[in-house]
Formats: structure tokens, C-alpha cells, sequence
């Protein structure tokens, strides 16, 4: 593969990341402000918290699945439009139940997409390249957190729906981007 193909995916894939990254970060950051909202209690919080990565491990297992037979970015542009979308669902509920329902959805999205960042960062690497390019989108997961947390700062714990606005806003602006620009894997 090109070089500058190699180059337009990473960076994409690296952009994915720290989308993936504001929104696995924000549920921990926001959980302040939705236990006092809510009034939750130690065991909804911990459904909520857990919500996203049982979501996340359902999602990988179908979207490495889907990925193998159709495409990786495909599976990736449809997956990161789904945590998108779920993440914007996130601010809307209205209970505890609704915000886990939320999170699972999300998680599903989250999960499409992870294996298949990795597969296509290593598919289009060249070989001397790889190992580095595969750390550095690993990166851009810990940086979305970091993001994450500078607006629960900066918001405060009571706007915690603003974390998951940012969550799902930055993903639907990547993905039309995504679709366009990003080269498929050379095995499609």
C-alpha cells in the first residue's frame, strides 16, 4: 500500500481513537454528577459503568465477525457511527435504567470499531512501521479520556451531559470524512 494511503489511515484511525477514548473516559467522569442527579445507588452505577464494556465485547466479536466477510472500513464507519449516535443518547435519559440502555448501545459501537482500528493500522503499516503506527493509534484513546475529564473540569459534575454531547458530536463529524477518504484494507 502507498504510503500516503498508510498515512491517511492511521491518522483516521487515530482520530477514531480519541473519539473512542472522550467516550469510555466520560462515563467515569460523569458518574459524579449522574449519582447526584439520579440519586444512583452503588449497584446502578456500577450497571452503568459496566454497561459500555459488556456493550464493548459484544461489538467486537460482530464487528471483527462482519469486518472479515464485508470489510473493515465499512464495519468501522457504520460502528463509529453508532457510538456516535448512542453517545448522544447518553444526555437524553431520564433514568438510571435508560442511561445504561444507552451506554450498552454505545459500548456495541465502541467494540465494532476497536478491532477494526487495529487491523487496519496494521494492514496498510508497512512492516518497519507497524509496531509504531499500531502504538500510536493505542494513543489516541488515553488523549480522548484526557479530553474528556478537561470538560468535566471545565463544565463541573452537574453538566455532566455535556461530556457525551462532545462524546457523540466528534465521532458523526469523523465519519462522513471517514467514508470519503479512508483507503479499505488492501485484503478487500
Amino acid at each position: 500500500m502507498p504510503t500516503s494511503h498508510a498515512r491517511t489511515t492511521v491518522m483516521f484511525c487515530v482520530l477514531a481513537a480519541l473519539c473512542e477514548g472522550i467516550d469510555l473516559q466520560g462515563a467515569g467522569v460523569a458518574a459524579p454528577g449522574i449519582r447526584a442527579e439520579f440519586l444512583a445507588g452503588p449497584a446502578q452505577l456500577g450497571s452503568f459503568l459496566s454497561a459500555s464494556t459488556f456493550g464493548l465485547f459484544v461489538g467486537a466479536l460482530i464487528g471483527g465477525r462482519y469486518a472479515d466477510r464485508i470489510g473493515r472500513k465499512s464495519v468501522l464507519v457504520v460502528s463509529i457511527a453508532i457510538f456516535g449516535l448512542c453517545s448522544l443518547l447518553t444526555p437524553l435519559a431520564h433514568d438510571m435504567s435508560s442511561l445504561s440502555i444507552a451506554r450498552l448501545l454505545t459500548g456495541l459501537g465502541l467494540g465494532g470499531a476497536l478491532p477494526n482500528l487495529i487491523a487496519l493500522t496494521s494492514e496498510s503499516s508497512p512492516s518497519d512501521r507497524r509496531s509504531a503506527n499500531v502504538a500510536l493509534v493505542y494513543s489516541g484513546a488515553p488523549f480522548g479520556g484526557a479530553i474528556a475529564s478537561a470538560v468535566s473540569l471545565v463544565m463541573g459534575a452537574s453538566h455532566w451531559r455535556w461530556i457525551f454531547l462532545v462524546g457523540g458530536i466528534a465521532p458523526l463529524l469523523l465519519t462522513p470524512f471517514m467514508a470519503r477518504a479512508l483507503p479499505e484494507s488492501a485484503a478487500f
